[in-house]
């Protein structure tokens, strides 16, 4: 265990998910690889990383896994066991798998998501920016996030799948249900896993049709393209499609959403930098490199340790949890040269906003090009952006790191 005297860090408080970037700051500092508490009961603690080295090391090193591993001593799985249909939904998500299951799922599903697709996909992004803009335009204000980040990419990825996009808020609620008792916490609220488990039955009776369907009637979608690989021998049951499809609705926006939210609130709160990318439109891949560097959509990510390793001078046991503190490598003064400046020319922009190793997220081009267009169409349609309170509502999530709403005002037309 850390023989820091520095205290246990509970990264799951809303002090810390509401100023995250002041305790990065100090772990990593006085103690890079933190034994701190954990978000599961069961566990009597869970190691955070904070370095940029070591988080990528982690990352890579497949003595380190997404699958919890099996422990004699204590349940490694903070969910009760009596919400079933939640955790066999969940266990499917590409996310947790890990080779060969891992494997064979993310070559299907890449597949939906290379540059070619995405380019093709970029019309439908800015007509859908548009239509939601078109919605508020008349107003001078909205809330960005609800009328607005949340909307575009859940129904980017419903075009994409070949469900209804104009179901994007029965995805939103059912989607927001299992983030929020899939991101961990310390002690979730009683009704959390009921509304998940109700939410996983909503998304298998909504997508078993339509998997039935796309049997008969196969599409240019991705739902057809994997009924059509379970048919043709990949060993891809219905129920992994089912999950799958809900894993995209559910984390696979989520990046998005913080991306579009947080970047908005960092060209505001920089004046120049807003200026400067709304008289510069050529900077916007740039610029949003550099957001998620600066303020990273999903700060944390986790592993298991499968086997003893050696992490920062401290000694990691096999079945140890291990928190991957992305948000804070980002703003590592190691890495980056002045990493607590925005700057939308920064050249060095690469960071560990996405992950690493083989759960390196598939989605990357498709949040790029939404982030891109999404914030391309606001600072062109919405002119004197500006926030209507500089006290950022934070919701208290250290995973899918974001504002719970964000109200912003802008010159109304004519």
């Amino acid at each position: 265990m850390s023989t820091s005297t520095i205290e246990r860090l509970n990264p799951f408080l809303a002090k810390v998910t509401s100023d995250p970037y002041t305790y990065y700051r100090r772990y990593r500092e006085q103690d890079p690889v933190h034994w701190g508490v954990s978000s599961n009961p069961n566990l009597s603690g869970a190691w955070y990383v904070f370095r940029y080295e070591d988080v990528m090391k982690v990352m890579e090193d497949r003595q380190f896994g997404r699958e919890h591993i099996k422990r004699e001593d204590v349940e490694t799985t903070p969910v009760p066991s009596a919400y079933n249909t939640f955790l066999t939904m969940v266990s499917k998500w590409i996310v947790f798998r890990e080779p060969p299951d891992h494997t064979r799922l993310k070559s299907l599903v890449s597949k939906a998501f290379t540059a070619k697709v995405v380019e093709n996909l970029r019309p439908a992004v800015y007509q859908i920016a548009d239509m939601l803009l078109d919605k508020v335009h008349a107003r001078g204000e909205m809330d960005l996030v609800e009328e607005y980040a949340f909307p575009l990419p859940i129904m980017v990825i419903a075009t994409m799948l070949g469900a209804d996009p104009n179901d994007h808020t029965l995805f939103r609620k059912w989607a927001l249900a299992l983030q929020n008792a899939s991101a961990s916490r310390l002690k979730p609220p009683p009704n959390i896993y009921e509304n998940a488990e109700k939410a996983s039955q909503d998304f298998i009776n909504y997508f078993k049709p339509i998997i039935s369907d796309r049997r008969a009637n196969p599409r240019e979608d991705l739902i057809s393209n994997l009924v059509k690989a379970a048919d043709e021998g990949d060993k891809l049951s219905d129920e992994e499609i089912v999950a799958t499809c809900t894993h995209l609705l559910t984390a696979g926006h989520e990046t998005t959403v913080n991306l579009i939210a947080k970047g908005t609130i960092a060209l505001l709160q920089n004046p120049e930098s807003y200026k400067l990318l709304r008289s510069h439109p050529e900077y916007m891949p740039n610029a949003i490199e550099e957001m998620i560097r600066y303020d990273t959509p999903i700060q944390m990510v986790t592993r298991w340790a499968y086997a003893d390793v050696e992490i920062g001078g401290q000694q990691i046991k096999r079945g140890d949890s291990v928190g991957i503190m992305l948000g804070s490598a980002n703003r590592d003064p190691a890495r980056f040269k002045n990493p607590e400046v925005f700057d939308i020319q920064r050249e060095d922009t690469k960071s560990a906003g996405f992950g690493g190793g083989i759960h390196y997220c598939l989605g990357t081009a498709l949040a790029r090009a939404e982030g891109q267009i999404s914030l391309n169409v606001l600072l062109n349609r919405l002119p004197d952006l500006h926030l209507v309170n500089e006290n950022i509502d934070w919701a208290n999530n250290i995973i899918f790191h974001g504002p719970n709403q964000l109200q912003v005002g802008f010159r109304k037309p004519g």
